[in-house]
């Protein structure tokens, strides 16, 4: 490094249990994905009072089912923070009066955006599940509905400042187009669900991971939640054999510098 270059500043991501993150990029920007904290039994006590998570800008939503949306609209509110989301989700929950349209964004998949500014391009990329929502908050006896349309399942890629990009891949089953995340982003990191039974278990994660994403590192979540995703990492190692991927068996509340 030539002198008087700065090195550059370390990703921080932070798992909360089942598929929920805090991650920190350059400048101490703070991303939350699928807050699902108050009434996961993974998430760590710290961490199920919501201001333990210190200030949020941007929070990114899969999609609506309850276990990643819970405290969508309390975090939204007590922090200020942007939220994307897919068309769908975005607007009914905006016309629901849960979300401020003004701090909204609804996009869909194949779009880029950058709210935190240019050092940090989320990019919505497929996911293979269902999509509704059921968020605290909707009035069935006024809507005439409880579940609300939450349209497509998603993921997303990050990408800080060009130097280390991470892909969170939503619950989903295995596709073909992982492989178009690989030829497009090149993850360095990936979040993926190995559950089973909403999601890909540890055999069809690592054929994704091996055969299609092919990141350098990956994260396993979506499992151990509830009894029905009793799927393990060691598991999830095991399918891998000996394909180039580490398997960081990170634990709820634990934090990575990448």
């Amino acid at each position: 490094m030539s002198a008087g270059v700065a090195a550059a500043e370390p990703v921080e991501v932070l798992w909360l249990g089942h598929s929920a993150f805090r991650i920190t990029g350059a400048g101490g920007k703070v991303i939350v994905i699928d807050p699902f904290l108050t009434k996961n039994p993974r998430t760590p006590a710290k961490y199920k009072d919501l201001k333990a998570l210190g200030k949020v800008e941007l929070i990114l939503v899969t999609h609506g089912h309850g276990d990643h949306v819970v405290d969508l609209v309390e975090l939204a509110k007590m922090t200020g923070a942007t939220v994307v989301a897919s068309f769908e989700l975005a607007n009914n929950l905006v016309a629901l009066g849960v979300l401020d349209g003004a701090k909204t964004i609804a996009m869909n998949k194949g779009g880029t955006v950058a709210p935190l500014g240019p050092g940090v391009k989320v990019h919505m990329v497929p996911a293979e599940h269902s999509s509704s929502t059921d968020l605290p908050g909707l009035k069935p006896e006024t809507t005439g509905v409880r579940h609300v349309s939450g349209g497509t399942a998603v993921g997303y890629v990050m990408q800080f400042e060009s130097r280390f990009t991470i892909y969170h891949a939503g619950d989903t089953d295995v596709f073909g187009d992982m492989a178009l995340i690989h030829k497009f982003f090149k993850p360095d990191l990936a979040l993926v669900p190995i559950g089973g039974h909403f999601t890909m278990d540890p055999e069809r994660a690592a054929y994704a991971l091996r055969e299609l994403i092919r990141p350098r590192q990956v994260i396993p979540i979506h499992y151990g939640t509830f009894p029905v995703i009793n799927r393990t990492p060691a598991e999830l190692k095991a399918a891998l054999a000996n394909a180039p991927i580490k398997v960081l068996d990170v634990k709820p509340g634990e934090a990575l510098k990448f």
